[in-house]
């Protein structure tokens, strides 16, 4: 009897963890929404970033137009009143996520904007196209060959958006006082529509004298 009782113990725990395990599948740990496999998350550096928290946690991108990012965008824009506080806010937001918080840059995610000579230019053209554009190939920053994707960022911030924030980063940042960006040079560089990423040489091409 004893053996019975064992055994029958030990078929109905077998039965039960069988159950458990495929007919009642036990909640599973909230999985994090990853990007798409895009040539800048290739190179480990992000294409977006993650809003919202726990079971709604929701990946937004940069370079395809999307609603979360807009409403963002806009809630910083109708935020606040001081145009810098709008650009330091959208530059910790999207920017700092490969470029770090200080603009340091980092190996193998992007390049430093501290002190850059395409950040610090007379004219802020290059730069801008940058944003608008992305940037695609080897480009030299402070003297280092850089060889990491960029996403284009026209598709969800306008051109005060962009305005501010690259003002933030050339006249703000660190020790940097660069003249300001317009959203008048955004508008201008926007027209020149282009369907692939600005190179280096594309770049060089524009006078920023």
């Amino acid at each position: 009897m004893r053996l019975i009782a064992t055994l029958s113990i030990l078929f109905l725990g077998g039965l039960a963890v069988y159950l458990g395990s495929h007919g009642h599948p036990r909640p599973s740990l909230p999985v994090a929404v990853q990007p798409a496999p895009t040539e800048s998350s290739k190179t480990n550096a992000p294409d977006g970033f993650f809003v919202g928290g726990g079971d709604q946690r929701t990946y937004v991108q940069y370079a395809t137009p999307d609603p979360l990012l807009h409403s963002f965008m806009q809630s910083v824009m109708e935020g606040n009143s001081d145009p810098t506080t709008k650009g330091k806010e959208i530059f910790l937001k999207i920017c700092a996520a490969c470029h770090q918080k200080d603009g340091a840059g980092k190996d193998g995610l992007a390049p430093p904007l501290l002190d850059s000579e395409w950040v610090l230019a007379s004219k802020s053209d290059r730069l801008v196209r940058i944003v608008l554009n992305g940037l695609s190939g080897p480009i030299e920053v402070r003297g280092k060959k850089w060889n990491l994707a960029m996403p284009p960022l026209k598709a969800n911030l306008g051109d005060d958006q962009i305005a501010v924030v690259l003002t933030y980063v050339r006249s703000r940042l660190a020790d940097h006082h660069a003249a300001h960006v317009t959203p008048e040079t955004v508008a201008a560089a926007r027209k020149d529509l282009r369907s692939k990423p600005e190179s280096s040489d594309s770049l060089l091409q524009i006078s920023v004298e």
